[in-house]
């Protein structure tokens, strides 16, 4: 079966985007342009390429990427950390709309953030289901 192993995310600053992933999620740099035109960062499993195009010649011509979703070991660590390299929880979508599998002493489901340029990050405890009738997580 093919199996997701890249996403390209078009950015205004390839550099300072690998530089958040890195210092907030623990992500490997890959390799990164000298002239900041892109970075390639990774988790072992998923390549994440960060693109600045001068002419973007198939995919939009914008910053693009809905979002992008990270499985935590530990929420309220990983909230802490995406905060203090400059991005910010999106508290009333939060308070709103999450954790409506868990309870107030057990979140179930993600978090919703922005990084410091305005990336959409889902962060989970619980991770997502890869299959159909699959469960959280496996």
């Amino acid at each position: 079966m093919p199996m997701i192993k890249h996403i390209g995310i078009t950015t205004n600053d390839p550099g300072a985007t690998a530089d958040f992933l890195i210092k907030t999620f623990g992500l490997v740099e890959v390799e990164r342009e000298p002239n900041n035109g892109s970075a390639i960062v990774s988790d072992g499993y998923m390549n994440v390429t960060l693109l600045k195009f001068k002419y973007d010649r198939y995919g939009g011509g914008r910053p693009g990427l809905h979002h992008m979703g990270f499985q935590v070991e530990d929420l309220d660590q990983s909230g802490e950390s995406i905060q203090s390299n400059g991005g910010q929880e999106l508290t009333e979508w939060n308070q709103t709309y999450g954790n409506k599998e868990g309870t107030p002493d057990n979140w179930i489901g993600e978090k919703k953030y922005m990084s410091p340029e305005g990336i959409a990050l889902d962060v989970n405890p619980s991770g997502w289901k890869t299959r159909p009738g699959g469960r959280r997580g496996e």
